[in-house]
């Protein structure tokens, strides 16, 4: 996510669902790689929002992958504890 503070597009603004991307030609002398070319039309859904569903799916995966990394350090912890009881 960049908040409109950098040059920087997101990649979701072109390639969203439904999305129709068209090159247009420079109308001046500039850059051919420039992004200010590209033109996109017919998107299912904003790319903003795109963006926040593509975050929270992260964000997510990531609470369920430390909840099973915590629960798999306690089945260690576990059978190192009861090794020692033997």
């Amino acid at each position: 996510m960049t908040f409109n503070i950098s040059v920087h597009r997101s990649w979701w603004r072109e390639h969203g669902p439904g999305c129709v991307r068209r090159v247009l030609p420079p109308s001046a002398h500039g850059m051919m790689d420039d992004y200010t070319y590209v033109s996109v039309t017919g998107c299912i859904v904003d790319f903003q929002y795109l963006e926040v569903i593509h975050s929270a799916v992260q964000i997510l995966l990531s609470l369920v992958g430390f909840v099973y990394a915590c629960y798999v350090i306690s089945i260690f912890m576990e059978e190192e504890d009861t090794c020692r009881n033997k």
